[in-house]
């Protein structure tokens, strides 16, 4: 008698789930933050972007599976993120320099 054998591992790597896009307010969350640990908090196969919906900045963002609802803790690691990486930039290092505040370059020169 012959069996013919067909590995499950050959059905399972062919079903991804279909990626379910949603809005996240962008309120308190830092746009590079967000595109770096995406995949840290939904899986390797989510991606986020920069949207605007019904006049609110945020993010669009498309997973497999549920939305997201670790919405407190991404604001707390991004403020922390954002603290972090104005000390690197500061040249005082106290790391509140220019943190969501409006930077002085230089003043524009009147043509004559």
């Amino acid at each position: 008698m012959s069996y013919s054998y067909s590995s499950p591992s050959s059905y399972s790597s062919t079903y991804t789930p279909p990626l379910e896009t949603y809005f996240l307010p962008g309120y308190g969350i830092s746009r590079p933050f967000l595109q770096s640990h995406i995949c840290f908090y939904l899986g390797p196969r989510a991606f986020v972007r920069p949207y605007t919906h019904q006049g609110r900045d945020g993010f669009l963002v498309s997973a497999p599976g549920k939305p997201l609802t670790q919405i407190d803790d991404i604001r707390e690691q991004s403020r922390a993120w954002e603290m972090q990486t104005a000390a690197r930039m500061s040249s005082d290092g106290d790391g509140y320099a220019y943190l969501n505040q409006p930077v002085h370059i230089s003043a524009r020169e009147r043509l004559r």
